[in-house]
């Protein structure tokens, strides 16, 4: 079993590892190579055959747990040691701290919304950005252009005991989902991306590796609720009949075989430091 731990506390060899691993997977040119999760992010972005599965509706966190998932198993064939990092952004909030530290994600773009110049992705030589509906060949950001969330903030969303709630989208105001997807007060997840910008700020946002380590936390954030409220079948919603979004026991594209139900309950694979 993994323990995904928080990235302040990584060892420098444990730094190495992890972006050696992601640069390893970038490296290769066929299969479950880094650019397939960054075209399958691009994919599932927007509603699939009328269906949406990774934004705007309940299987949002699901979703992105399976992607974790995957990534993870990618990273650690190459190095069977790595498991995946979270960025904590209630207390690691600047442009020049953790994660953005010159042996782990590097520093901010140039010019406002530029390269980044520092670390082991910077310039297209270390990282080059081949899928993007962007024409920018070297990954791009342009940090603290607003503020990050707030414990809490983390705290008040974590309180809503209902997952989610009809119409299942942006509009629903009842759940803990939308808010913590960010569509809703307090803007959580979206709110980063937008704090990061670059390709962060884009469909393609997979490709600044620091994605992993936000969606890593966005997920920490969930097994925080699923510790508080329930980590059964019954607290996910909605469980059966809704048109346009993915039901508890129906299945999450790509992965054949994995629901929302399937994967709720993580703890024989994962945990959190």
């Amino acid at each position: 079993m993994g323990i995904r731990k928080n990235a302040r506390d990584l060892t420098s060899a444990e730094k190495a590892a992890f972006v050696a691993a992601v640069k390893g997977l970038k490296a290769q040119t066929t299969g479950r190579n880094y650019d397939w999760f960054v075209t399958t992010h691009i994919q599932f972005f927007a509603a699939v055959g009328g269906i949406r599965y990774a934004h705007q509706s309940p299987s949002f966190l699901p979703w992105h747990r399976q992607y974790l998932i995957e990534f993870e198993k990618a990273l650690q064939a190459i190095d069977p040691a790595v498991d995946l990092p979270y960025w904590d952004w209630t207390t690691d909030r600047t442009t020049t701290g953790t994660p953005f530290t010159a042996d782990l994600m590097g520093g901010n773009g140039s010019g406002g919304n530029g390269p980044v110049t520092t670390g082991p992705f910077a310039g297209a030589t270390n990282w080059r950005i081949t899928v993007s509906p962007s024409s920018s060949t070297s990954l791009r950001r342009a940090m603290g252009n607003r503020a990050l969330p707030t414990s809490a903030q983390v705290d008040s969303v974590l309180g809503v005991a209902a997952y989610d709630a009809a119409p299942w989208n942006t509009s629903a105001s009842g759940g803990m989902r939308n808010r913590l997807e960010g569509w809703q007060t307090p803007n959580l997840h979206n709110s980063v991306h937008v704090w990061v910008g670059g390709h962060m700020g884009q469909q393609d946002s997979p490709n600044d590796p620091v994605f992993w380590l936000h969606h890593c936390n966005i997920d920490r954030l969930w097994s925080r609720w699923q510790t508080r409220w329930g980590f059964d079948s019954g607290h996910y919603l909605p469980a059966a009949g809704t048109s346009g979004v993915v039901d508890l026991n129906e299945t999450m594209q790509p992965w054949p075989g994995v629901t929302p139900a399937t994967v709720l309950d993580h703890r024989a694979t994962y945990t959190y430091a």
